[in-house]
């Protein structure tokens, strides 16, 4: 079925994909050069070939079986792409892949591909390879990380909206509670909820809002030969807490610490690259701290999602989640004093 449909996409380009491209000459062949299949969708790559040079597309075709709702997913993401790609014109903001038509019908989006490769990738290399740190890929990757999540918020500002703090503490105690019952202790709810309480009582001021992508994470990151990029807009919403995908990222680099060879030095030097890049004030840093809590919290209440038959595999992932949440509460303790 999806090839039918690629088939379908292929013969679109052919016909009208010179509209896009006026400049590199007659189009001359649209060719698919590979896929990779992921839990929802599909990715494909194409090239086109024109008289002046070549083009690399990709095609995000989302599975038929998933619930039903392939054209609906593709329709809402081929909105926010466009969507955001039209504001972000005005600004100097690299790494968002150009939309190329509109094949929602299909279930599918169609953008310019970016080469590029995960920053969790340079992470891991890092925390594998003696002396790789060292070199200031990572650093600059992880500082460029953070310019462009700032100018991307610039690029799709909303209006000023107060903190809500009563809810946001809140949602933190539901989430220590739950996490109770799969094996966090009481001490550690302690020093979280005291941490959190301290911070959001010294919070006043309004907070900027913006588009929020929800899936800024050093996996989601493509480290390009210029900057990074990011190229997933499923789950946009248009207006949000800019706190949330700047806390995602933080959050998603601490919790790389679980695994055995990745140190608390490399994840800490992405993190303060990243929010010196972004341009995080002291206040902003206290606050996103707490929107990283409930972030980290609401992956160690989450569990780990396998068959019936692993249950071994989820007791593991709960008991290393339930240590690095308190020590990630133990190092928060003394910033909140």
């Amino acid at each position: 079925m999806s090839e039918n449909v690629i088939d379908q996409i292929v013969s679109e380009l052919r016909a009208n994909g010179a509209q896009w491209y006026p400049e590199m000459g007659e189009l001359r062949a649209v060719r698919t050069v590979g896929h990779t299949p992921k839990s929802d969708h599909y990715i494909y790559d194409l090239v086109i070939n024109f008289e002046n040079g070549n083009e690399r597309l990709a095609v995000k075709l989302y599975r038929a079986g998933k619930g039903g709702h392939a054209r609906t997913m593709a329709a809402a993401e081929t909105a926010h792409l466009h969507s955001v790609w039209n504001q972000t014109r005005t600004e100097p903001l690299l790494g968002i892949p150009r939309p190329i038509g509109d094949f929602s019908a299909l279930g599918a989006v169609v953008s310019e591909k970016l080469a590029g490769f995960p920053l969790q990738s340079l992470i891991m290399k890092a925390a594998l390879l003696p002396g790789y740190a060292g070199l200031g890929v990572l650093q600059n990757a992880a500082a460029a990380s953070g310019a462009w999540l700032c100018q991307f918020q610039k690029a799709t500002a909303r209006p000023a909206k107060p903190l809500d703090r009563d809810g946001l503490q809140a949602d933190i105690e539901k989430l220590c509670n739950k996490c109770k019952s799969v094996g966090l202790d009481d001490m550690s709810v302690s020093k979280i909820l005291s941490t959190v309480g301290s911070i959001l009582n010294q919070s006043r001021e309004p907070l900027m809002n913006s588009a929020v992508l929800n899936e800024f994470t050093p996996l989601s990151v493509a480290v390009l030969d210029r900057g990074v990029g990011f190229s997933d807009f499923a789950r946009m919403q248009e207006d949000g807490s800019t706190y949330t995908d700047s806390a995602t990222f933080l959050a998603s680099v601490e919790v790389l610490e679980k695994y055995p060879f990745c140190n608390r030095s490399i994840t800490t030097e992405v993190q303060e690259r990243f929010l010196d890049a972004y341009g995080a004030t002291e206040e902003e840093r206290e606050i996103l701290q707490v929107v990283k809590m409930k972030i980290l919290l609401s992956m160690f209440a989450a569990g780990r999602t396998v068959p019936e038959s692993a249950l071994r595999k989820k007791v593991m992932w709960a008991n290393v989640m339930k240590k690095f949440i308190q020590a990630v509460a133990d190092r928060s303790t003394p910033k909140a004093a």
